[in-house]
């Protein structure tokens, strides 16, 4: 290996370290009137169980799913964040309506962004690696292959998890309405899917008591 690739390399996996210190939830609508958990979920934690899910239900989907391609996603679904900023889907009200959650033209805007973000961090890296990472990265936004729609919709249901963990039940009405709708969002990609979003949806409806402050 030449040593401007050997640099090349080394700097962007420097770089995405910044993953690892991303705080998920701190602050945004209904969290902030929330307890304060002993320790908030990185961007890079999350990465590392939606990883897993996919792992673990690859063998029960209705199609054959390309791991590798899948696991690639995961990896870099992300990374863009490092430089365009994690955007809560709850917005101000805590509804979603003025997020990419369910505005279409928010998430065209959101993905623009994050794709030039994309651009911008994985240009640092060797040509050969930067296209196949970017390539990639755009391949999931797309969401026109199974290893996308598979990736995108764990991707919610890790999170809808995760409010469980956090929660157990105790939320806000409205934070409980949006997790469930916004979590299974894309899960009826396959039965799979469907059946174990379903699982964590109703274990959280099961749990839930209305939180008061």
């Amino acid at each position: 290996m030449d040593s401007d690739r050997l640099k090349k390399l080394f700097d962007f996996a420097t770089a995405i370290e910044k993953l690892k210190k991303m705080e998920r939830y701190r602050g945004q609508f209904y969290w902030k009137d929330y307890p304060t958990p002993i320790r908030y979920e990185s961007v890079a934690d999350h990465t590392w169980r939606l990883g897993m899910l996919v792992l673990l239900l690859a063998d029960q989907l209705s199609q054959k799913l390309n791991l590798e391609k899948a696991l690639k996603m995961v990896l870099v679904h992300d990374l863009p964040e490092i430089v365009a900023g994690d955007d809560s889907p709850l917005g101000k009200d805590g509804t979603g309506a003025d997020t990419y959650a369910f505005d279409t033209q928010k998430a065209q805007d959101k993905h623009e962004k994050e794709k030039y973000a994309a651009a911008a961090l994985f240009n640092t890296l060797p040509l050969d690696k930067s296209e196949d990472l970017f390539n990639m990265w755009v391949e999931c936004e797309q969401q026109k292959t199974f290893e996308a729609k598979v990736v995108k919709s764990l991707d919610k249901i890790e999170a809808l998890m995760q409010v469980l963990e956090y929660r157990q039940g105790n939320l806000f009405e409205g934070h409980l309405k949006f997790t469930i709708e916004y979590g299974l969002k894309g899960s009826n990609i396959d039965p799979a899917i469907e059946q174990f979003g379903k699982h964590v949806a109703d274990e959280l409806n099961k749990k839930y008591k209305k939180f008061t402050k």
